[in-house]
Order: C-alpha cells, then structure tokens, then sequence
C-alpha cells in the first residue's frame, strides 16, 4: 500500500513531526493533513507534597557539617605540632 494514498484508519497512531520533515513531499502532504494544529498537552507529573525539616534534622546536618569541616583541621594541627 503507498503511504501517500494511505486512508487516516491506515495511520491509527499520532505522527511525528519530524517524520514530516524528512519524508517526500507526497507523505509529507499526507502526514501534515493529520497533524493536530493544538501542541500536545503537557504531561502532569505527580508530585510528593514538600517535607519540611525540623530543629533536630537541621541541627543533625549542621553538626556533621562541621564536624567534616573541623574533624581533618583539627588533625593537620596536630600532626604538625608533632613533627
């Protein structure tokens, strides 16, 4: 069957735009007479309600934080006052 002379039951699925673009102009003229002149809906996404941290996980990241920070400076100083 030539897609040209192809009937919209022939084709059930959405086309590419780009399938128009890089097929020969009888396709192409065939395709673009199928395709929607609305964009597509963009796809809602569920998402999770936002956690809010409390006082003792912030204070948790906060102590590690530091501790990562002055843990290996409290070791270089003492490494060099030893040698």
């Amino acid at each position: 069957m030539d897609v040209a002379l192809a009937p919209s039951a022939a084709l059930p699925e959405p086309i590419s735009p780009e399938l128009v673009l890089v097929s020969p102009p009888e396709v192409a003229r065939l395709a673009r007479s199928f395709l929607s002149l609305e964009p597509p809906a963009a796809a809602q996404v569920a998402t999770a309600p936002e956690r809010e941290f409390g006082a003792v996980e912030l204070g948790t990241v906060w102590f590690f934080s530091v501790a990562a920070t002055l843990g290996p400076l409290l070791l270089y100083l003492l490494a060099s006052r030893s040698g």
